[in-house]
């Protein structure tokens, strides 16, 4: 592996798993889950005001499934999140930025992906997302971030292509 440029430790809670499932959920489905389900329900009104039963059925049917997929979203990164800190001991990581790539160290293993395999660096207040791929993602809660890796970070991956939000 390439010399370090920037080393930093994290240590990761049950906070840590519900927040970056929630993060993740709020920002792949949250405004279009909500839009989607106003207008589900707003068609459901209109069809309940009609002689076509069979519409109103097949319209809560759609909406209500839509309802437990956004849910179910949620809850299987909040499962894999748990999942993944419960097979932490100790619960944290230690994240090596080079010029090439970023690296994680921690009981599991190691490993290191090129800057150009970041896709997406979502930023909240609470945490950081590293976007990898689809439903594949990274967490690194801010207050646990030093400056110069978080300007490292958002210099490399826009660097690399990625997009940085």
């Amino acid at each position: 592996m390439a010399e370090a440029l920037v080393v930093f430790t994290v240590r990761y809670t049950e906070g840590h798993c519900l927040a970056s499932a929630w993060r993740y959920w709020q920002r792949r489905l949250g405004k279009r889950y909500a839009l989607e389900l106003a207008i589900g329900a707003g068609l459901y009104v209109l069809a309940r005001q009609g002689p076509y039963r069979w519409v109103e059925v097949a319209l809560l049917i759609v909406v209500g499934a839509f309802a437990l997929v956004g849910a179910g979203v949620f809850l299987l990164h909040w499962q894999r999140a748990r999942l993944g800190l419960k097979a932490l001991d100790p619960p944290q990581s230690t994240w090596l930025l080079t010029e090439n790539s970023i690296a994680q160290r921690s009981n599991l293993g190691e490993s290191a992906i090129a800057w150009s395999a970041v896709q997406q660096l979502w930023q909240f207040p609470d945490l950081w997302l590293l976007i990898w791929g689809r439903d594949v993602y990274s967490t690194l809660p801010s207050d646990q971030l030093p400056a110069e890796a978080r300007d490292y970070i958002r210099r490399r991956v826009q660097e690399a292509g990625g997009k940085v939000s």
